[in-house]
């Protein structure tokens, strides 16, 4: 009985110790998980990736650059969520996506080191109003179709105009279990 729980409370813990973007919720409905958000610009470090299904070691660049791959040799801390901006199709030619850490708030304002390796870049996501859809369990092609449609369709009932494409955000390490993972599709507002 105690294993359960504990498992139960480990699970959480990963994705709930690190920092997150912050966001003010303009408009919800928590039946359906989806919401309309303000960002503010989310300061990133950037790697490219192949699609969804090949994301051509752009983690491990990431990963190294946070790892003190760096001008500075510095150790930055990881956050939440990981995001993924791709084409239209998953599978695509190397680079037709991104892969994105966000940096965080306090090695942002004092200036982000710049990235040792070529295949990192500094940035921003921008911020603004955003659409976002939360769904549960492991990365599927199914499952990332079924969340962006679903939030098209509220966007569509909201009669809002979407800008851009969507783009993923997945808070959990990958040993977390399905059914406690948080993945949320995003899409920009006008």
């Amino acid at each position: 009985m105690k294993a359960p729980f504990l498992f139960l409370l480990l699970a959480g813990l990963p994705a709930a110790a690190i920092e997150k973007p912050v966001y003010k919720v303009l408009e919800a409905d928590k039946e359906r998980k989806v919401e309309l958000r303000e960002y503010a610009d989310i300061p990133v470090a950037t790697a490219p990736m192949g699609g969804m299904q090949n994301q051509d070691g752009s983690f491990m660049k990431l990963f190294q650059y946070i790892s003190g791959d760096n001008d500075g040799k510095q150790k930055i801390a990881m956050t939440s969520p990981v995001f993924m901006q791709t084409t239209a199709k998953d599978r695509g030619p190397a680079g037709s996506g991104r892969m994105s850490f966000m940096i965080p708030a306090e090695v942002a304002r004092a200036g982000a080191p710049a990235p040792d390796g070529k295949d990192v870049t500094l940035g921003k996501i921008k911020g603004g109003r955003i659409a976002a859809i939360r769904f549960k369990g492991h990365k599927s092609e199914e499952k990332r179709q079924a969340a962006v449609q679903a939030l098209q369709a509220w966007i569509t009932e909201k009669k809002w105009t979407p800008a851009g494409k969507p783009f993923f955000a997945y808070y959990n390490p990958p040993w977390t279990p399905g059914i406690f993972r948080r993945n949320e599709v995003l899409i920009r507002i006008k």
